[in-house]
């Protein structure tokens, strides 16, 4: 594949800055690598080109691209097949892969977006789209990325999906506490395709909870935003936690931010782990703090922590 003629090369991103990230080309035409090659590097991007869908992927099994740029039809292993391996590995699931194809059909590009792929650019390439695409997308899957590593480093049992309840990834907390009620993630999927979809299209205010029962066990699901377009962030409960903070509000009083404090609190939680779960400032659990431990009785967290265990069965 040639350049078209209107197709300029640019010199750095359609803002103006200079990129940064590692982009994986795969195509079996050197024409289209060393086209797209020039205006990647040029636009500042560490580039990797594979001319196969088998080297592609000991390409990313070596160093994990940021993003990758997939022809769809290739000779032997074409891209679509190439994805879903990509896709099967922990290393490259969550690299975002746009689809470069010629074909002009529906089928084919839907045929892309299920086998993994985010978006797709048809053939002849147009340069200030694709560095736009990329762009867009490399943004969005660092943001993710930044998203989950925090809630990983926190321990939340965290997941998002999108509207369809289609799981998009998880923390590994989460998988465990699946797996403690006998089912991993992949038993799941078909409960949270089921039951979220109708949910999430209700707009649920953050905070609110999901019962989900499949044959082996039951847990809910807590909202907790949208962090991205399409992306809706969850946090798996086990139904003993929903147990415990209903406890506690009914013993004590409690208002619902107070119950949540108090909850944490008697997991251990610091203030400020406790700001950062709560999305709130270390300040604000403080006073939700006073009114809690004066309904408690106690004067101090080691009290309240030890009152509260008591009443949700922990201690």
């Amino acid at each position: 594949m040639s350049p078209e003629a209107g197709s300029a090369k640019p010199s750095a991103t359609t803002s103006g800055t200079t990129a940064s990230g590692t982009i994986l080309i795969v195509d079996d035409t050197p024409e289209s690598l060393a086209f797209m090659n020039e205006a990647l590097a040029g636009a500042g991007y560490t580039v990797l080109v594979a001319m196969d869908g088998e080297q592609a992927l000991n390409i990313a099994r070596l160093m994990t691209p940021d993003l990758i740029l997939m022809d769809g039809v290739m000779p032997r292993m074409d891209g679509f097949e190439t994805c879903r391996a990509l896709k099967a590995s922990p290393d490259s699931e969550d690299v975002p892969v746009i689809f470069l194809t010629g074909l002009s059909d529906s089928s084919d590009v839907l045929k892309g977006l299920e086998a993994g792929g985010v978006d797709y650019l048809t053939k002849p390439v147009n340069l200030d789209e694709m560095l736009a695409r990329v762009q867009v997308h490399l943004s969005t899957a660092m943001k993710t990325k930044s998203a989950r590593r925090a809630l990983e480093e926190m321990g939340q049992p965290a997941f998002a999906c999108d509207v369809n309840g289609t799981l998009l990834w998880a923390t590994r907390v989460a998988e465990e506490l699946l797996e403690s009620t006998g089912a991993d993630l992949e038993s799941w999927q078909p409960v949270l395709s089921r039951d979220l979809p109708s949910w999430l299209t209700r707009s649920p205010e953050r905070n609110a909870t999901l019962r989900l029962t499949s044959e082996q066990a039951e847990v809910s699901v807590r909202y907790l935003g949208r962090p991205l377009p399409g992306e809706y962030l969850m946090r798996f409960v086990l139904n003993e936690e929903v147990a415990a903070r209903q406890a506690l509000k009914a013993a004590f009083d409690l208002t619902d931010r107070e119950t949540q404090v108090l909850f944490w609190l008697s997991r251990g939680k610091t203030n400020q782990e406790i700001a950062q779960i709560l999305e709130m400032s270390p300040r604000t659990v403080n006073k939700h703090l006073e009114p809690v431990f004066r309904k408690l009785g106690v004067e101090n967290r080691t009290a309240a922590v030890a009152t509260a265990l008591a009443i949700s069965g922990q201690q």
